[in-house]
Protein backbone atom coordinates (compact mmCIF):
# COMPACT_ATOMS: atom_id res chain seq x y z
CA UNK A 1 0.00 0.00 0.00
CA UNK A 2 2.88 2.29 0.67
CA UNK A 3 4.25 1.39 -2.25
CA UNK A 4 1.56 2.34 -4.40
CA UNK A 5 0.80 5.71 -2.59
CA UNK A 6 4.57 6.57 -2.97
CA UNK A 7 4.17 5.99 -6.95
CA UNK A 8 1.43 8.22 -7.29
CA UNK A 9 2.89 10.69 -5.10
CA UNK A 10 5.91 10.31 -7.62
CA UNK A 11 3.63 11.00 -10.70
CA UNK A 12 2.24 14.17 -9.41
CA UNK A 13 5.34 15.40 -8.64
CA UNK A 14 6.86 15.46 -12.36
CA UNK A 15 6.75 17.95 -13.97
CA UNK A 16 4.54 19.07 -17.23
CA UNK A 17 6.15 18.93 -20.43
CA UNK A 18 4.74 21.60 -22.37
CA UNK A 19 3.61 20.61 -26.33
CA UNK A 20 5.97 21.90 -28.84
CA UNK A 21 4.35 23.59 -31.63
CA UNK A 22 5.49 24.38 -34.86
CA UNK A 23 4.08 26.75 -37.00
CA UNK A 24 3.06 24.46 -40.09
CA UNK A 25 1.65 22.55 -36.52
CA UNK A 26 -0.35 25.07 -35.52
CA UNK A 27 -2.07 25.64 -39.13
CA UNK A 28 -3.11 21.45 -39.44
CA UNK A 29 -4.77 21.70 -36.18
CA UNK A 30 -6.50 25.44 -37.16
CA UNK A 31 -7.22 23.35 -40.16
CA UNK A 32 -9.41 21.35 -37.75
CA UNK A 33 -10.46 22.91 -35.07
CA UNK A 34 -11.07 26.76 -35.97
CA UNK A 35 -15.02 27.43 -35.62
CA UNK A 36 -14.83 29.68 -38.34
CA UNK A 37 -14.03 27.38 -40.92
CA UNK A 38 -16.21 24.70 -39.27
CA UNK A 39 -19.30 27.40 -39.89
CA UNK A 40 -17.97 28.03 -43.54
CA UNK A 41 -18.16 24.30 -44.18
CA UNK A 42 -21.59 23.66 -43.24
CA UNK A 43 -22.34 26.85 -44.96
CA UNK A 44 -21.12 25.05 -48.23
CA UNK A 45 -22.17 22.06 -47.28
CA UNK A 46 -26.16 23.33 -47.23
CA UNK A 47 -25.77 25.24 -50.84
CA UNK A 48 -24.86 22.16 -51.96
CA UNK A 49 -27.94 20.37 -50.20
CA UNK A 50 -30.16 23.19 -52.12
CA UNK A 51 -28.40 22.14 -55.28
CA UNK A 52 -29.09 18.37 -54.78
CA UNK A 53 -32.59 19.46 -54.27
CA UNK A 54 -32.80 21.45 -57.28
CA UNK A 55 -32.42 18.32 -59.27
CA UNK A 56 -36.30 18.10 -59.17
CA UNK A 57 -36.51 19.91 -62.60
CA UNK A 58 -35.54 17.13 -64.49
CA UNK A 59 -35.58 14.37 -62.62
CA UNK A 60 -38.88 12.16 -62.45
CA UNK A 61 -40.80 11.89 -59.16
CA UNK A 62 -41.95 8.03 -58.03
CA UNK A 63 -44.39 7.87 -55.74
CA UNK A 64 -46.87 4.64 -54.65
CA UNK A 65 -50.19 4.63 -52.97
CA UNK A 66 -52.51 1.82 -51.43
CA UNK A 67 -55.91 2.86 -50.36
CA UNK A 68 -58.55 0.33 -48.15
CA UNK A 69 -62.41 1.33 -49.23
CA UNK A 70 -65.59 0.26 -47.78
CA UNK A 71 -68.28 1.66 -48.79
CA UNK A 72 -72.25 0.62 -47.43
CA UNK A 73 -75.10 3.56 -47.69
CA UNK A 74 -78.79 3.84 -49.56
CA UNK A 75 -76.93 5.22 -52.75
CA UNK A 76 -76.31 1.97 -53.68
CA UNK A 77 -78.88 -0.29 -51.90
CA UNK A 78 -81.56 -0.80 -54.13
CA UNK A 79 -80.56 0.38 -57.48
CA UNK A 80 -82.50 -0.16 -60.31
CA UNK A 81 -80.82 -2.06 -63.02
CA UNK A 82 -82.08 -3.15 -66.07
CA UNK A 83 -82.74 -6.90 -66.94
CA UNK A 84 -82.37 -8.76 -70.01
CA UNK A 85 -85.25 -10.71 -71.39
CA UNK A 86 -88.44 -10.31 -73.26
CA UNK A 87 -90.11 -7.84 -72.92
CA UNK A 88 -86.70 -5.96 -70.98
CA UNK A 89 -87.39 -4.48 -67.52
CA UNK A 90 -86.64 -3.12 -64.87
CA UNK A 91 -85.45 -4.56 -61.09
CA UNK A 92 -83.69 -3.04 -57.77
CA UNK A 93 -80.57 -4.57 -57.13
CA UNK A 94 -77.92 -4.06 -53.81
CA UNK A 95 -74.84 -2.78 -55.16
CA UNK A 96 -73.30 -2.37 -51.84
CA UNK A 97 -71.30 -2.50 -49.52
CA UNK A 98 -68.05 -2.01 -51.87
CA UNK A 99 -65.04 -3.77 -50.06
CA UNK A 100 -61.58 -3.58 -51.15
CA UNK A 101 -58.00 -1.97 -51.90
CA UNK A 102 -56.81 0.02 -54.25
CA UNK A 103 -53.40 0.41 -55.06
CA UNK A 104 -51.32 2.07 -57.75
CA UNK A 105 -47.49 3.64 -58.74
CA UNK A 106 -47.38 6.71 -60.09
CA UNK A 107 -44.54 8.39 -62.23
CA UNK A 108 -44.22 12.24 -63.33
CA UNK A 109 -41.89 13.25 -65.24
CA UNK A 110 -41.15 17.17 -65.90
CA UNK A 111 -40.97 17.92 -69.77
CA UNK A 112 -40.94 21.45 -69.05
CA UNK A 113 -40.50 23.63 -66.03
CA UNK A 114 -38.54 26.88 -66.68
CA UNK A 115 -38.61 28.06 -63.37
CA UNK A 116 -37.20 24.97 -61.64
CA UNK A 117 -34.68 24.69 -64.08
CA UNK A 118 -33.44 28.95 -63.39
CA UNK A 119 -33.54 27.66 -59.67
CA UNK A 120 -31.03 25.04 -60.34
CA UNK A 121 -28.66 27.33 -62.18
CA UNK A 122 -29.02 29.61 -59.32
CA UNK A 123 -28.37 27.22 -56.49
CA UNK A 124 -25.45 25.61 -58.82
CA UNK A 125 -23.72 29.18 -58.94
CA UNK A 126 -24.43 29.73 -55.32
CA UNK A 127 -22.09 26.67 -54.57
CA UNK A 128 -19.28 27.69 -56.21
CA UNK A 129 -19.91 31.77 -54.12
CA UNK A 130 -19.75 29.24 -50.75
CA UNK A 131 -16.71 27.26 -52.14
CA UNK A 132 -15.25 30.62 -53.18
CA UNK A 133 -15.81 32.04 -49.44
CA UNK A 134 -14.71 29.48 -47.44
CA UNK A 135 -11.33 29.43 -49.66
CA UNK A 136 -11.11 33.03 -48.90
CA UNK A 137 -11.69 31.68 -44.94
CA UNK A 138 -9.26 29.58 -45.36
CA UNK A 139 -6.43 32.16 -46.85
CA UNK A 140 -7.54 34.55 -43.71
CA UNK A 141 -7.32 31.84 -40.72
CA UNK A 142 -3.65 31.00 -41.81
CA UNK A 143 -3.25 34.79 -41.54
CA UNK A 144 -4.89 35.03 -37.96
CA UNK A 145 -3.31 31.94 -36.83
CA UNK A 146 0.22 33.11 -37.86
CA UNK A 147 -0.66 36.24 -36.17
CA UNK A 148 -1.82 35.22 -32.95
CA UNK A 149 1.58 32.47 -33.11
CA UNK A 150 4.15 35.48 -34.17
CA UNK A 151 2.49 38.10 -31.10
CA UNK A 152 3.50 34.64 -28.91
CA UNK A 153 6.80 34.94 -29.87
CA UNK A 154 6.92 38.82 -29.73
CA UNK A 155 5.83 38.94 -25.98
CA UNK A 156 7.97 36.31 -25.49
CA UNK A 157 10.93 38.51 -26.31
CA UNK A 158 9.38 41.67 -24.20
CA UNK A 159 9.14 39.55 -21.51
CA UNK A 160 13.21 38.48 -22.03
CA UNK A 161 14.06 42.37 -22.45
CA UNK A 162 11.81 43.03 -19.24
CA UNK A 163 14.06 40.94 -17.40
CA UNK A 164 17.17 42.00 -18.85
CA UNK A 165 15.88 45.58 -18.01
CA UNK A 166 15.58 44.43 -14.01
CA UNK A 167 18.91 43.08 -14.17
CA UNK A 168 20.60 46.04 -14.99
CA UNK A 169 18.12 48.08 -12.67
CA UNK A 170 19.41 45.96 -10.11
CA UNK A 171 22.73 45.99 -10.97
CA UNK A 172 22.44 49.93 -10.81
CA UNK A 173 21.28 49.45 -7.50
CA UNK A 174 24.01 47.74 -6.56
CA UNK A 175 26.19 50.72 -7.73
CA UNK A 176 24.55 53.08 -6.15
CA UNK A 177 24.20 51.83 -2.84
CA UNK A 178 28.08 50.71 -3.06
CA UNK A 179 28.67 54.87 -4.19
CA UNK A 180 26.70 55.75 -1.19
CA UNK A 181 28.56 53.68 1.56
CA UNK A 182 31.87 54.97 0.17
CA UNK A 183 30.42 58.59 0.43
CA UNK A 184 30.99 59.00 -3.26
CA UNK A 185 26.97 59.29 -4.82
CA UNK A 186 23.96 61.31 -2.33
CA UNK A 187 21.27 59.62 -0.82
CA UNK A 188 19.10 60.25 -4.14
CA UNK A 189 21.20 58.00 -6.39
CA UNK A 190 20.20 55.29 -4.17
CA UNK A 191 16.91 56.34 -4.25
CA UNK A 192 16.13 56.83 -7.77
CA UNK A 193 18.58 52.92 -8.32
CA UNK A 194 16.12 51.31 -6.03
CA UNK A 195 12.76 53.14 -7.39
CA UNK A 196 14.26 51.92 -11.27
CA UNK A 197 14.48 48.38 -9.95
CA UNK A 198 10.79 48.35 -8.77
CA UNK A 199 9.55 49.52 -11.59
CA UNK A 200 11.48 47.47 -13.88
CA UNK A 201 9.67 44.30 -11.26
CA UNK A 202 6.60 45.93 -12.47
CA UNK A 203 7.34 45.17 -16.61
CA UNK A 204 8.29 42.14 -15.90
CA UNK A 205 5.04 40.94 -14.35
CA UNK A 206 2.64 42.52 -17.17
CA UNK A 207 5.01 41.44 -19.59
CA UNK A 208 4.70 37.96 -17.87
CA UNK A 209 0.63 38.68 -18.18
CA UNK A 210 0.52 39.53 -21.83
CA UNK A 211 2.88 36.22 -22.70
CA UNK A 212 0.13 34.34 -21.13
CA UNK A 213 -2.93 36.19 -22.31
CA UNK A 214 -1.60 35.60 -25.80
CA UNK A 215 -0.79 32.20 -25.11
CA UNK A 216 -4.93 32.11 -24.25
CA UNK A 217 -5.85 33.01 -27.46
CA UNK A 218 -3.24 31.02 -29.43
CA UNK A 219 -4.73 28.26 -27.96
CA UNK A 220 -7.89 28.87 -27.99
CA UNK A 221 -8.27 29.53 -31.92
CA UNK A 222 -6.47 25.46 -31.66
CA UNK A 223 -9.21 24.50 -29.52
CA UNK A 224 -6.68 23.64 -26.93
CA UNK A 225 -7.63 23.51 -23.45
CA UNK A 226 -6.10 26.87 -21.62
CA UNK A 227 -4.25 25.23 -18.59
CA UNK A 228 -2.23 23.06 -21.54
CA UNK A 229 1.07 23.98 -21.44
CA UNK A 230 2.41 24.88 -24.94
CA UNK A 231 5.79 25.75 -26.03
CA UNK A 232 6.26 27.51 -29.33
CA UNK A 233 9.25 25.93 -31.44
CA UNK A 234 9.64 28.43 -34.22
CA UNK A 235 11.40 31.42 -34.06
CA UNK A 236 10.09 35.29 -35.35
CA UNK A 237 10.92 35.48 -38.85
CA UNK A 238 12.94 38.30 -40.44
CA UNK A 239 10.87 40.53 -42.43
CA UNK A 240 11.45 40.74 -46.05
CA UNK A 241 11.43 43.94 -48.11
CA UNK A 242 8.50 45.57 -49.80
CA UNK A 243 8.62 44.16 -53.44
CA UNK A 244 6.11 44.87 -56.25
CA UNK A 245 3.73 41.81 -56.66
CA UNK A 246 3.46 41.09 -60.35
CA UNK A 247 1.31 37.93 -60.23
CA UNK A 248 -1.30 39.44 -58.20
CA UNK A 249 -4.67 36.67 -57.92
CA UNK A 250 -8.20 37.79 -57.94
CA UNK A 251 -9.24 38.05 -54.13
CA UNK A 252 -11.49 34.75 -53.33
CA UNK A 253 -13.89 37.38 -51.60
CA UNK A 254 -14.83 39.42 -54.29
CA UNK A 255 -15.25 36.30 -57.03
CA UNK A 256 -18.04 35.08 -53.82
CA UNK A 257 -19.67 38.46 -54.53
CA UNK A 258 -19.77 38.48 -58.05
CA UNK A 259 -20.90 35.17 -57.75
CA UNK A 260 -23.61 35.88 -55.73
CA UNK A 261 -24.84 38.70 -57.62
CA UNK A 262 -24.90 36.18 -60.77
CA UNK A 263 -27.10 33.94 -57.99
CA UNK A 264 -29.49 36.63 -57.35
CA UNK A 265 -30.08 37.29 -61.24
CA UNK A 266 -30.77 33.42 -61.69
CA UNK A 267 -33.13 34.21 -59.29
CA UNK A 268 -34.92 36.97 -60.18
CA UNK A 269 -35.20 35.12 -63.97
CA UNK A 270 -36.48 31.75 -62.06
CA UNK A 271 -39.16 33.98 -60.24
CA UNK A 272 -40.11 35.53 -63.38
CA UNK A 273 -40.11 32.46 -65.57
CA UNK A 274 -43.09 31.33 -62.68
CA UNK A 275 -45.75 33.35 -65.35
CA UNK A 276 -44.53 30.32 -68.44
CA UNK A 277 -46.60 26.73 -67.83
CA UNK A 278 -45.81 23.87 -66.92
CA UNK A 279 -45.84 20.32 -68.67
CA UNK A 280 -45.26 17.11 -67.08
CA UNK A 281 -45.64 13.79 -68.13
CA UNK A 282 -47.81 11.70 -66.11
CA UNK A 283 -47.46 7.77 -65.39
CA UNK A 284 -49.78 5.63 -63.51
CA UNK A 285 -50.45 2.22 -63.11
CA UNK A 286 -53.54 1.13 -60.74
CA UNK A 287 -54.45 -2.46 -58.85
CA UNK A 288 -58.23 -3.10 -57.80
CA UNK A 289 -58.44 -5.98 -55.34
CA UNK A 290 -62.16 -6.43 -53.98
CA UNK A 291 -65.94 -7.05 -54.62
CA UNK A 292 -67.67 -7.33 -58.17
CA UNK A 293 -68.02 -3.63 -58.41
CA UNK A 294 -64.21 -2.78 -57.80
CA UNK A 295 -63.05 -6.01 -59.91
CA UNK A 296 -65.20 -4.15 -62.54
CA UNK A 297 -62.83 -1.10 -62.90
CA UNK A 298 -59.88 -2.88 -65.07
CA UNK A 299 -56.04 -2.47 -63.86
CA UNK A 300 -53.83 -1.04 -66.62
CA UNK A 301 -51.41 2.43 -67.43
CA UNK A 302 -52.53 5.62 -67.20
CA UNK A 303 -50.67 7.86 -69.64
CA UNK A 304 -51.03 11.84 -69.54
CA UNK A 305 -49.67 15.14 -70.10
CA UNK A 306 -50.16 17.41 -67.76
CA UNK A 307 -50.45 20.94 -68.24
CA UNK A 308 -50.67 23.02 -65.00
CA UNK A 309 -50.75 27.38 -65.34
CA UNK A 310 -51.52 29.33 -62.82
CA UNK A 311 -53.08 32.71 -63.73
CA UNK A 312 -53.46 34.32 -60.75
CA UNK A 313 -52.22 33.73 -57.11
CA UNK A 314 -53.38 36.53 -55.24
CA UNK A 315 -50.16 38.66 -55.97
CA UNK A 316 -47.88 36.13 -54.55
CA UNK A 317 -45.89 35.75 -57.89
CA UNK A 318 -45.74 39.25 -58.12
CA UNK A 319 -44.22 39.61 -54.56
CA UNK A 320 -41.77 37.01 -55.45
CA UNK A 321 -40.43 38.85 -58.41
CA UNK A 322 -40.53 42.17 -56.48
CA UNK A 323 -38.51 40.35 -53.76
CA UNK A 324 -36.13 38.98 -55.89
CA UNK A 325 -35.30 41.99 -58.06
CA UNK A 326 -34.44 43.74 -54.71
CA UNK A 327 -32.43 41.04 -53.25
CA UNK A 328 -30.58 41.26 -56.54
CA UNK A 329 -29.83 44.76 -56.11
CA UNK A 330 -29.02 44.17 -52.53
CA UNK A 331 -25.95 41.56 -53.98
CA UNK A 332 -24.62 44.52 -56.48
CA UNK A 333 -24.61 47.30 -54.23
CA UNK A 334 -22.69 44.84 -51.66
CA UNK A 335 -20.31 43.84 -54.54
CA UNK A 336 -19.97 47.39 -54.95
CA UNK A 337 -18.73 48.22 -51.62
CA UNK A 338 -16.52 44.75 -51.29
CA UNK A 339 -14.60 46.37 -54.89
CA UNK A 340 -14.20 49.23 -53.13
CA UNK A 341 -12.89 48.04 -49.96
CA UNK A 342 -10.53 45.60 -51.54
CA UNK A 343 -8.63 48.73 -53.28
CA UNK A 344 -9.10 50.50 -49.67
CA UNK A 345 -7.46 47.81 -48.46
CA UNK A 346 -4.79 47.09 -50.86
CA UNK A 347 -3.65 50.71 -51.18
CA UNK A 348 -3.42 50.50 -47.03
CA UNK A 349 -1.27 47.17 -47.28
CA UNK A 350 0.79 48.29 -49.49
CA UNK A 351 1.80 51.34 -47.39
CA UNK A 352 1.88 49.68 -44.05
CA UNK A 353 4.38 47.26 -45.42
CA UNK A 354 6.66 49.66 -46.82
CA UNK A 355 6.43 51.58 -43.46
CA UNK A 356 6.38 48.69 -41.17
CA UNK A 357 10.21 47.69 -43.19
CA UNK A 358 11.33 51.44 -43.06
CA UNK A 359 10.85 51.28 -38.93
CA UNK A 360 12.16 48.31 -38.33
CA UNK A 361 15.58 49.14 -39.93
CA UNK A 362 15.21 52.45 -38.23
CA UNK A 363 14.53 50.26 -34.99
CA UNK A 364 17.42 48.19 -35.26
CA UNK A 365 19.92 50.94 -35.48
CA UNK A 366 18.06 53.09 -32.99
CA UNK A 367 18.51 50.54 -30.23
CA UNK A 368 21.68 49.78 -31.14
CA UNK A 369 23.37 53.55 -30.38
CA UNK A 370 21.10 53.57 -27.09
CA UNK A 371 22.50 50.43 -26.17
CA UNK A 372 25.98 52.04 -26.65
CA UNK A 373 24.96 54.97 -24.71
CA UNK A 374 24.10 52.85 -21.68
CA UNK A 375 27.22 51.06 -21.52
CA UNK A 376 29.22 54.24 -21.54
CA UNK A 377 26.89 56.13 -19.17
CA UNK A 378 27.21 52.65 -16.85
CA UNK A 379 31.16 53.92 -17.09
CA UNK A 380 30.91 56.87 -16.31
CA UNK A 381 28.96 56.06 -13.36
CA UNK A 382 31.02 53.83 -12.01
CA UNK A 383 34.03 55.95 -12.54
CA UNK A 384 32.45 58.89 -10.82
CA UNK A 385 31.82 61.41 -13.30
CA UNK A 386 28.09 60.66 -14.22
CA UNK A 387 25.41 60.74 -12.45
CA UNK A 388 22.64 58.42 -11.83
CA UNK A 389 20.18 60.33 -13.41
CA UNK A 390 21.95 60.07 -16.48
CA UNK A 391 22.79 56.21 -16.12
CA UNK A 392 18.90 56.00 -15.46
CA UNK A 393 17.55 58.09 -18.63
CA UNK A 394 19.93 55.56 -21.22
CA UNK A 395 18.71 52.87 -19.55
CA UNK A 396 15.17 53.60 -20.32
CA UNK A 397 15.98 54.84 -23.25
CA UNK A 398 17.64 51.11 -24.16
CA UNK A 399 14.27 49.56 -23.15
CA UNK A 400 12.16 51.87 -25.24
CA UNK A 401 14.32 51.47 -28.02
CA UNK A 402 14.51 47.49 -27.72
CA UNK A 403 10.89 47.14 -27.03
CA UNK A 404 10.42 49.54 -30.21
CA UNK A 405 12.33 46.75 -32.17
CA UNK A 406 10.59 43.58 -31.22
CA UNK A 407 7.20 45.25 -32.13
CA UNK A 408 8.65 47.03 -34.98
CA UNK A 409 9.65 43.62 -36.31
CA UNK A 410 6.63 42.19 -35.43
CA UNK A 411 4.58 44.75 -37.30
CA UNK A 412 7.37 44.38 -40.53
CA UNK A 413 6.37 40.85 -40.59
CA UNK A 414 2.47 41.25 -39.55
CA UNK A 415 2.71 43.88 -42.94
CA UNK A 416 4.15 41.63 -45.01
CA UNK A 417 1.21 38.57 -44.42
CA UNK A 418 -1.24 41.40 -44.83
CA UNK A 419 -0.03 42.74 -47.85
CA UNK A 420 0.00 39.26 -49.79
CA UNK A 421 -3.03 38.25 -48.32
CA UNK A 422 -4.98 41.36 -49.68
CA UNK A 423 -3.88 40.89 -53.25
CA UNK A 424 -5.28 37.45 -53.48
CA UNK A 425 -2.14 35.16 -52.28
CA UNK A 426 -1.58 33.17 -49.29
CA UNK A 427 0.23 35.28 -46.75
CA UNK A 428 2.59 33.00 -45.62
CA UNK A 429 4.37 33.25 -49.09
CA UNK A 430 5.65 36.57 -47.30
CA UNK A 431 7.98 34.20 -44.95
CA UNK A 432 10.14 33.23 -47.73
CA UNK A 433 8.91 29.33 -47.75
CA UNK A 434 5.82 27.46 -48.48
CA UNK A 435 3.94 26.32 -45.63
CA UNK A 436 0.92 23.87 -45.50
Amino acid sequence: MRYCRAITVAILLMPVTASALSLDEALAIAREQATTLQTLDAETRQAEALHQQSAQAFLPTISADASWLRADSSLITGVPVPTSGMPPGIQRTDLGPVEGTVSGVQVVQPVFNADALQQREAADIHVDARRHAQQWGQQALRLEVARQYFNVLRLHEQQKAALQSRSAANEAARLARASYKEGLAPRIDREQADAELAAASARVAKAEAENQQAQYQLKSLLGMAPQEPLAITDAMPRPKPPTEMADAAPRKDLQARQLAVNAADARTTASEADWIPRVNLLARQQWAHGNELLDDNADGWLVAVNLQWTLFDGFGRQGRIAESRADADKARAELEETRRRIEREQAIATSQWQAGYAAWQAAKKSAQAAQRAARLATRRYEEGIGSMTDLLAARARLDHERATRIDSRYQAVLAGMNYHLQNGRDPLLALGAQHP
